[in-house]
């Protein structure tokens, strides 16, 4: 935009502070190179006007000014306002030059301490918004036709200024929480791997390292998602991991990235939870289709950490050969998992004992697990009956039609046909 020369910003030249100029937070380098710019008024002026600005931010996105994390902060905004002030008065083109390299560090700080871009977006945005006011503000006690002349230009460079942070924080915001989070899991995986192959991990190392404490009651969750692309799920994996650790009131959780759309998990407490918490979950917590998980038995301790993995392992493997809801329990397939550590071996077995009971279709489904839940029931037709939520009479007659196809009454020891029903259950047929 032309300005004649009796128009030039030199009002930006003549802005100075309200009182004595609190100290700068910048360097002294950074100070010194905006003062032979511009001169002590207008760098009196940024450091107030910042100092104001960072506050106000602060009180609206409370993340800015999280631990450790204002005093880089109010750096940024402050480099910030200088680097205006001076593309104001020279109107160079817009370019990543124009983003302080504060802004970029202090950005950084915010992406490792996992502040959401959104909110670290929306600090520019209040921030820029702020340093427009009180521009305007100074340009009322200037003439008119100055007014007229740079208001206009003002709110079209800082617009465009404003955007050009934008987007470099954003691209360098997600580079850096890449690169942080590849460095946490890379460390994190070392430390669990070595925990869940039986290595000795120092207390102290492997708590400073995960920030959990391995001297607690576990549960562990794999969380798997089908995606074509796994890291297009990460964040969901994460995000149910952690609902299924709030829904269990757990007092903290540890999730490391397995790679392959896969994400470990493990929650804690300090004393063992009951067990109808944990069963509960698939009811608390809203199915995320296509993710599934399997959760582990809780254990004490680096072993019950290990163990409890082990078993949500083995969970996983069984809702993959299986019919299981989205969340598979280990509690509740640990005899399948037992018995099916061999799944063609197992339908094999099932075959033998069922014989004609074995088959897939719907009816003789239906008498399968039947005969299932009566001898669970300690052979109580009343208590299948209500289990199955069925007349008495249904038990008993479709009990004796699933006899009737394996051609054997039942015995005393019904041990070989309640495994062979459970494996029919969990894997199906051949």
């Amino acid at each position: 935009m032309s300005m004649t020369a009796s128009s030039a910003p030199s009002w930006l030249l003549r802005l100075h502070p309200s009182g004595p100029p609190p100290e700068p937070a910048c360097s002294p380098e950074t100070v010194a190179a905006a003062r032979e710019r511009l001169g002590p008024g207008p760098v009196g002026w940024a450091v107030e006007v910042a100092r104001e600005m960072a506050a106000d931010i602060v009180r609206q996105v409370p993340e800015h000014g999280g631990p450790g994390a204002y005093p880089p902060f109010q750096r940024a905004v402050e480099a910030t306002v200088l680097i205006a002030l001076r593309g104001l008065l020279t109107e160079p083109e817009p370019a990543a030059a124009l983003v302080a390299p504060e802004a970029v560090a202090s950005n950084s700080q915010l992406a490792r301490q996992n502040v959401p871009l959104d909110r670290v977006l929306r600090g520019v945005r209040l921030g820029h918004a702020h340093l427009h006011g009180r521009l305007l503000a100074a340009l009322g006690e200037e003439p008119e036709d100055v007014r007229a002349l740079e208001t206009h230009r003002i709110s079209e460079l800082l617009f465009v200024y404003a955007d050009v942070q934008a987007s470099r924080l954003a691209e360098e915001y997600v580079a850096e929480r890449d690169r942080w989070r590849r460095g946490t899991e890379a460390a994190r995986r070392r430390i669990v791997t070595d925990v869940l192959a039986g290595r000795a991990v120092g207390g102290a190392v492997a708590a400073r390292t995960l920030g959990y404490d391995l001297a607690r009651h576990h549960a562990a969750f794999i969380i798997t998602s089908p995606a074509p692309d796994p890291s297009d799920a990460a964040d969901e994996l994460r995000l149910l991991a952690a609902e299924l650790s709030r829904a269990a009131g757990a007092e903290n959780l540890l999730t490391v990235t397995a790679g392959g759309g896969e994400l470990w998990a493990w929650a804690c407490w300090p004393a063992a939870p009951a067990r109808h918490t944990l069963a509960r979950l698939p009811r608390r917590v809203r199915e995320r289709s296509p993710l599934r998980a399997a959760l582990g038995p809780v254990d004490y301790g680096t072993e019950g950490f290990r163990r409890s993995h082990r078993g949500a392992r083995e969970a996983e493997r069984v809702a993959r050969l299986g019919r299981t809801g989205w969340l598979c329990d280990y509690a509740e397939v640990s005899t399948a998992a037992l018995l099916t550590a061999d799944p063609e071996h197992a339908r094999w077995f099932a075959a033998r004992v069922l014989g004609p009971l074995a088959a897939d279709d719907a009816r003789t489904r239906e008498l399968r697990e039947t005969l299932r839940v009566y001898l669970a029931e300690g052979r109580s037709p009343q208590s299948a009956a209500e289990r199955l939520f069925v007349a008495r009479n249904t038990v008993t007659y479709r009990v004796r039609r699933a006899v009737d196809l394996l051609g054997t009454p039942l015995h005393t020891d019904c041990l070989e046909l309640r495994v062979a029903l459970e494996i029919a259950r969990l894997l199906g047929p051949r």
